[in-house]
């Protein structure tokens, strides 16, 4: 929850400095309530709580002139004295002084809303944040501004409390969802005559460098026609080369920056939380098929080949494959699921990545997956060139052989 909080607070840090004159006033008295209370922390010798609601003023108004002299006396400080029996009393007035400066801010960005819950919960605030997802939700643009706050939203309530406004986001359009235990989100999109209680095979789409994950998952569900299948895009790290914060709205750049060493491990356990929240609260069956575009197809081939009692089907599309997460990979003892490997004959990344002769593309990156596929045992695999498909996400013929493989 405080990761979360975090995160929150840095997204709107953003927002705030894109429009400082619609919002500094707001942010000096958000800073001033915030250095009250740390003034009455350090006198009662409480360094920690002293340090965090330092913390909050320096991002609210990091040019506030009290907060230099005032941070040198909190870090004189030995460490927290005995209990102070006044300090809830204060600290209920310090977050309710502060929740009322972001109501204010959250008719400038609808984010702060969020935080004020956080800070003085009330059903009043939390209907209100609830009225004004359905409400973004009316306007396709807004989907990511919806999604965030809805996703705020439910980890501020008790569990369930607002699965019907994200069931009806998915039913229009997309909703974003997250485990509670990670990090990760993901778009979801439900099938025409969805019933809860029921059982709904589920295809994952990952996105490449582009990161258009909200394309994808429209994509794939515009394509799905009358099949019943759940449409999940994961918003992954190892589908580009750079995890750029202008392409990732829903995190925060130290998120980025804390799993850029590591994504795959990001990607394989978060799509793990997200398929286990499709299961919970729509029915997703466990077993999925799932298709990678371009750079997304690290977490395509990684999913397969580390997960191959999980997947119905796979069919990597113009798919890279770098070997990532894979060192490890245990062979398959039963010749592993079904699998296609779709490339596109005018690919302009066929042979080369943006014609670097050093750079492999499509090509040779699918020759290294067949030969790591046979090298573990998978046996239950083939390759495709389309004729006159460019790079491509391949989703009709992905949803042909999903076709294929329920028959």
């Amino acid at each position: 929850m405080r990761a979360a909080r975090i995160v929150l607070l840095l997204l709107l840090a953003a927002t705030v400095q894109a429009k400082p004159d619609a919002t500094a006033k707001h942010k000096a008295k958000l800073a001033k309530v915030w250095v009250d209370y740390a003034r009455w922390l350090r006198l009662k010798g409480l360094k920690a709580e002293a340090d965090q609601a330092l913390a909050r003023a320096r991002l609210a108004d990091p040019a506030n002139k009290d907060l230099t002299q005032l941070a040198a006396a909190i870090e004189a400080l030995e460490g927290n004295r005995v209990a102070e029996p006044d300090l809830e009393a204060r600290r209920q007035k310090a977050h309710k002084d502060a929740a009322k400066i972001y109501d204010r801010l959250g008719k400038i960005d609808e984010g702060y809303l969020v935080e004020a819950v956080r800070l003085d919960p009330s059903k009043a605030r939390l209907g209100k944040i609830a009225g004004l997802v359905k409400k973004l939700s009316g306007n396709r643009s807004n989907a990511v501004k919806a999604g965030r706050l809805l996703v705020q939203l439910r980890e501020l309530a008790p569990k369930g409390k607002y699965d019907s406004v994200e069931i009806e986001l998915a039913r229009k359009d997309v909703a974003l969802i997250k485990h509670p235990d990670h990090a990760m989100v993901g778009f979801l999109s439900i099938p025409k005559g969805w019933k809860k209680g029921g059982s709904y095979p589920v295809l994952v789409t990952v996105d490449g460098a582009g990161s258009n994950f909200l394309g994808s998952a429209r994509t794939f569900a515009k394509t799905r026609g009358g099949r019943k299948f759940l449409v999940l895009a994961p918003c992954s790290f190892s589908n580009t080369n750079q995890l750029q914060p202008k392409k990732y709205p829903f995190y925060a750049p130290e998120l980025l920056t804390e799993h850029n060493s590591d994504r795959i491990t990001f990607d394989l356990d978060g799509l793990e939380r997200l398929i286990e929240v499709v299961a919970e609260r729509y029915g997703g069956q466990k077993k999925i098929g799932i298709t990678g575009f371009s750079g997304g197809g690290n977490l395509c081939y990684g999913m397969t080949i580390r997960y191959p009692d999980r997947i119905l089907f796979s069919a990597p599309a113009c798919a890279n494959f770098s070997g990532m997460g894979l060192r490890d990979a245990e062979a398959s003892t039963d010749g592993g699921p079904p699998i296609h490997i779709l490339t596109g004959a005018n690919d302009q990344h066929r042979d080369y990545t943006f014609g670097k002769k050093d750079s492999p593309g499509i090509e040779p990156q699918t020759d290294n997956a067949v030969a790591t596929l046979e090298r573990l045992g998978f046996k239950n695999f083939r390759r495709t060139m389309l004729p006159g498909v460019g790079h491509s996400n391949c989703a009709a013929h992905v949803w042909k052989f999903g076709d294929e493989v329920m028959k």
